[in-house]
């Protein structure tokens, strides 16, 4: 080998040393939201390679690359590793642009924490009250950044509305007599024509409030803004009229005080402030009455016999005895609330618990936290109607199905009622479904509460069907599986976490029992 070849290698593999590798990560694409209990961090893109850490759920890290299934993170002690992309959610992370970071936004909670960073795990470091108003610096999934009296930290966009306050709470209509609605995904396109074709004109985040001007054929011509244009109107969560008449934070006026709110079902919760987190006061019968002296949101403040106040909710009352006011709830038949639960053994069962987490919602939530959520606020329904209940789990613990299908036998339940919520890769798919096993044994009930179910609820009703699930098959107790909605899909999953929603198909499992052993 001559001097000028060798020389030529030696060049040959110093420039090819200097020369990045083709793996090498330039810059972070956003952060892995880490979406369940623990996931292991691995040394490469596969589970041939080994474990090098271990991450929590909602812990945050930045993604550097991604490669098939697999996503390679940062961790916090400055070392990379790989994750499988199925058990996180994705965050765009960074600076939004600036449209997102102008604007107001307005608390719609009695009690909203201010956290350091866009998550629950970050500490909280204040306090956004309600009706209080709060400019935006920055938004990332479900999550937006604000200042307000010289604190800058992250709320929850699930709780304030978008621009400053300009209507008094418990209004639900603006001033030119339209409906108001809020968006229902992450990211709303708003086209200049009723049709998918139309160009786009702006785009709106989750939470945006919005007034429906007029609708045609599936489309809503909205204002959000100071912008009119439509949307498609599956993605706008449109709110009920409350009473046009109740206004004001709780003070007393002429026109509220001359109203009362009529208890549609029996065991409504009547509460120490205007959330359905606040402390449950006194809990009223169907067909109770009680003087309304002022509102608050979507609440009415009432007067109890004993002359304090408690608040109840517009969605569970009625104004006026027949019902016939816009927006008001039905009255109720005649045959409901006679009494048909008393001494009834009813067993509720929660899906899902502990280790088996259920379906991911679309923003990463779980199943499992839904359905005790619901489990509990029925069975406390169903106590207050005089049946006796029994809770399958009443906390986050793993119970096999042969278990709840034993509690059923043992207890010798009038009924067993599995509580579920639905999953399908087609994110457009959504409402409501109950199941039954044996046309004899179980049909009757799942159809007498299911058609309770559907008057009150504002999802699509997808039927009675044959289900052949474990709780159902080997129960000898008449028994349904009820999928209360698809988790899935955006905006029916923010219907479904929705306290109103809660509030209402609880409302109706209740009814449909009480109509189904009378």
């Amino acid at each position: 080998m001559n001097k000028k070849t060798l020389a030529l290698i030696l060049c040959s593999v110093i420039i090819t040393a200097l020369l990045p590798s083709f793996h090498t990560v330039i810059a972070a694409e956003g952060e892995a939201v880490i979406a369940t209990d623990k996931i292991n961090v691995r040394g490469g893109p596969g589970l041939s390679y080994g474990i090098i850490a271990e991450v929590k759920k909602e812990e945050r890290y930045p993604i550097l690359k991604e490669e098939g299934d697999w996503v390679q993170v940062q961790l916090s002690s400055g070392k990379t590793g790989w994750v499988v992309s199925w058990l996180i959610s994705k965050t765009t992370g960074g600076t939004s642009s600036s449209s997102a970071q102008s604007g107001t936004v307005t608390s719609t909670d009695p009690d909203l924490r201010i956290r350091k960073g866009p998550g629950t795990s970050y500490e909280v470091i204040g306090k956004l009250p309600q009706g209080e108003s709060a400019s935006v610096l920055d938004k990332n999934t479900g999550w937006v950044k604000i200042s307000y009296q010289g604190t800058s930290g992250w709320v929850s966009s699930e709780y304030v509305t978008a621009g400053s306050r300009g209507q008094e709470p418990g209004e639900n209509r603006s001033q030119n007599g339209s409906k108001s609605g809020t968006v229902g995904v992450s990211s709303l396109n708003v086209r200049s024509a009723a049709s998918h074709d139309s160009a786009i004109i702006t785009k709106l985040s989750r939470g945006t409030k919005v007034s429906i001007l007029s609708e045609d054929h599936g489309w809503l011509n909205i204002e959000a803004n100071g912008q009119k244009g439509w949307a498609a109107s599956h993605y706008i969560i449109r709110e009920s009229d409350s009473s046009d008449s109740a206004s004001g934070s709780g003070g007393s006026d002429s026109s509220s005080s001359a109203k009362k709110a009529y208890i549609v079902y029996g065991g409504t919760n009547l509460r120490s402030s205007a959330s359905t987190s606040a402390s449950i006061v006194e809990r009223a019968n169907k067909g109770a009455s009680y003087p309304i002296i002022g509102s608050s949101g979507k609440w009415y403040e009432v007067r109890l016999e004993n002359g304090q106040t408690a608040y109840v909710a517009s969605w569970v009352v009625q104004t006026s005895k027949s019902g016939e006011e816009s927006g008001e709830a039905p009255a109720p038949k005649a045959s409901g609330g006679n009494g048909s639960l008393k001494n009834k053994t009813i067993v509720v069962d929660p899906g899902h618990g502990g280790k088996d987490s259920g379906t991911i919602g679309y923003s990463g939530q779980f199943e499992k936290n839904l359905t005790i959520k619901t489990a509990k606020l029925l069975a406390g329904k169903l106590r207050a109607a005089g049946a006796n209940v029994y809770v399958t789990r009443q906390d986050d613990t793993f119970i096999s199905l042969q278990s709840r299908v034993s509690t059923s036998h043992y207890r010798n339940a009038d009924a067993f009622i599995s509580i579920h919520y639905d999953s399908y890769a087609d994110t457009s798919t959504r409402g409501s479904t109950a199941y039954y096993y044996s046309p004899s044994k179980d049909r009757e009930l799942a159809s007498d509460v299911h058609s309770e179910v559907v008057k009150r609820s504002p999802i699509p009703d997808r039927g009675v069907l044959f289900g052949d699930y474990y709780v159902l098959r080997e129960n000898k107790r008449p028994a349904m599986l009820y999928e209360l909605g698809y988790l899935s899909h955006p905006q029916e999953e923010t219907i479904l976490h929705s306290g109103s929603y809660q509030e209402k198909v609880t409302d109706g499992i209740e009814s449909g029992l009480e109509h189904y052993f009378q």
